[in-house]
């Protein structure tokens, strides 16, 4: 009976969390807003890096692609 009510009161907390936006659930998965703007950036780090790339090794096709 209790962990029944404990666990009602966790999952209406995260529902709160996720309405409230300090948490974002996504596929499932919960993760904070700080998470996911630190993997975006590091996915602009990549392609920044790769674009470097391309344009040291003249490849314009590579850059076409990252940069359309």
């Amino acid at each position: 009976m209790f962990e029944e009510l404990f666990r009602a009161a966790a999952a209406k907390a995260i529902e709160m969390a996720v309405k409230e936006g300090h948490l974002i659930k996504e596929d499932g998965i919960l993760l904070k807003p700080s998470t996911i703007d630190l993997v975006n950036e590091t996915e602009e780090m990549n392609r920044q890096h790769l674009i470097d790339m391309a344009l040291v090794n003249n490849d314009r096709e590579l850059f076409m692609q990252l940069t359309s």
